[in-house]
């Protein structure tokens, strides 16, 4: 056996140990991608239904937000116009209710002159 000889079965040898580890971590890389799969789909599985009903919930949520908008503008809307009322009352009650102390005052003032004279 010549030196080339040796070093052919060397090689060899070392690549079949070689091939066999690569197989080997082939083997275990099939199996994790497998098992990645069948978690994916059980997370597909569990989870789109829960999507689904989120968004179930969130349509719900716009819905009664968008109610809830209509609330605040008609409640917004009767303010103003209670504000409106307000103004508009104290404009019409002032000037006879001046009128009318003012009238109050001279009656009272004439009666006492009448009482004194």
């Amino acid at each position: 056996m010549s030196v080339w000889d040796l070093v052919a079965v060397v090689v060899t040898v070392c690549v079949i140990i070689t091939m066999a580890i690569l197989l080997l971590l082939l083997t275990r890389l099939v199996s994790v991608l497998r098992d990645l799969r069948s978690v994916a789909n059980q997370l597909a599985e569990d989870v789109l239904p829960a999507v689904d009903n989120l968004k179930e919930t969130v349509d719900h949520a716009d819905v009664e937000l968008e109610r809830l908008h209509g609330v605040i503008g008609t409640a917004e809307g009767i303010s103003q116009n209670l504000r409106s009322v307000g103004r508009k009352s104290a404009r019409v009650t002032s000037a006879p209710l001046i009128k009318a102390k003012a009238a109050a005052a001279g009656l009272k003032s004439a009666m006492t002159r009448i009482k004194r004279g």
